[in-house]
């Protein structure tokens, strides 16, 4: 590959950007309540956003374009770009949750067609693709914050749907706060090289497409009251099954066959139920993920997920409760993978050993997802704290 310098590349890239700075607030039209995790994408452009809990948003865009919200709970909508001419700009959203679901009967099993959406949104997957992405982490230990780590990452994605591989570009990144010895990249569960795999070979759901699954879930396909070429599979443990079972709900496009959205979590019910057995190993007690994906003409991606992941482990004969929420928005994308050296490339499984550098507030200026007030005042108070 060409030795060109990645930095030299995003410095360039960052100074003749057009910039087009302005907020968003997204709020439920009857309740004025914030809607959180609405993405947001522009129409004109590639770029990708995200509402924090406030349901605020920052928009940077390199041109003018209109704005689509869209949300699992609410219709989708667009904004004119022309009539979001203030410094902050409210978006209210109307529910759907009005509109109930009703159940189709289809004439293959549920499952069955979970299995051909799977195989054929692995057909239609864009690959190659270089997918820009804000990453962020927050540590709990014991229900309080006590680390912190976001970054600004390249995922140059190549091969096929069969086999594909990625190599980690890391533009800038920064760590705040301090990991005990018990908390190791070993331990969380997810891993940034094979993550991107896992999203786009759908692997989450391995678990409900074997033919044990029809034993211990019940599937029902409905409709989808955001958009009328859209159902959703619902599968849900039944009440005999045993085990850290998940319930899905898989967001499709029934006139394409390819994945939207990808639910999945344990129901607080069972982790309860389960609760007692996990005290004396390192076993989970929150699950929980969500995979959105946007097609922008020819081009299937990844937009954003969430991931949190909790577990109880032992440490000193003390019992301690581990908790990590991932979230990945990915900001922009772009068909062609750039050219960059070996050297460049991050082989770790996390970014929390990585030494934090960075050269603009990317954070506020490219992330797509904005930080809470309450949010920056921990990252503040984390950034306080030094090192012994």
């Amino acid at each position: 590959m060409k030795k060109i310098s990645l930095f030299f590349l995003l410095i360039t890239n960052f100074l003749f950007a057009q910039n087009i700075e302005f907020n968003v607030i997204v709020k439920d039209v009857l309740t004025g309540l914030p809607i959180e995790e609405v993405t947001i994408k522009a129409l004109n452009t590639n770029q990708g956003f995200l509402t924090n809990k406030a349901g605020e948003a920052v928009i940077h865009l390199t041109q003018e374009s209109p704005l689509k919200f869209e949300h699992f709970a609410y219709k989708s909508y667009i904004v004119k770009f022309s009539e979001l001419d203030k410094k902050v700009n409210e978006v209210y959203l109307e529910s759907n949750v009005k509109q109930l679901a009703e159940v189709i009967v289809t004439k293959d099993h549920p499952q069955e067609i979970l299995q051909k959406l799977v195989d054929n949104s692995l057909q239609k997957i864009t690959i190659p693709i270089n997918l820009k992405v804000y990453l962020r982490e927050f540590y709990k230990k014991n229900d309080q914050i006590v680390f912190f780590n976001d970054g600004l990452i390249n995922f140059q994605v190549f091969g096929n749907s069969k086999n594909i591989k990625n190599d980690i570009l890391v533009e800038q990144n920064r760590s705040v706060g301090i990991l005990d010895e018990d908390i190791t990249e070993e331990l969380l569960g997810y891993d940034l090289n094979n993550i991107i795999e896992n999203y786009y070979q759908f692997k989450y759901l391995g678990e409900i497409l074997t033919s044990k699954a029809k034993k211990n879930y019940d599937f029902q396909v409905v409709t989808y009251p955001n958009n009328e070429n859209y159902y959703m599979i619902k599968v849900s443990p039944l009440l005999e099954a045993n085990g850290i079972l998940s319930d899905f709900a898989i967001v499709y496009d029934n006139t394409k066959m390819i994945i939207m959205e990808i639910n999945s979590m344990v129901a607080a019910n069972r982790l309860e139920e389960l609760r007692q057995s996990f005290l004396s190993s390192n076993k989970i007690f929150k699950l929980e993920f969500r995979n959105t994906f946007q097609l922008d003409n020819d081009v299937y991606y990844l937009a954003n997920t969430k991931e949190v992941i909790g577990f109880e482990k032992k440490h000193k004969k003390k019992s301690r409760r581990i908790e990590v929420k991932n979230h990945m928005v990915i900001t922009n994308f772009d068909k062609k993978i750039f050219d960059y050296t070996d050297k460049n490339v991050f082989k770790g499984k996390s970014l929390i050993n990585k030494k934090t550098q960075f050269f603009n507030n990317y954070w506020d200026m490219e992330s797509g997802f904005l930080s809470t007030k309450e949010e920056k005042e921990i990252i503040d108070q984390l950034s306080s704290i030094e090192n012994p």
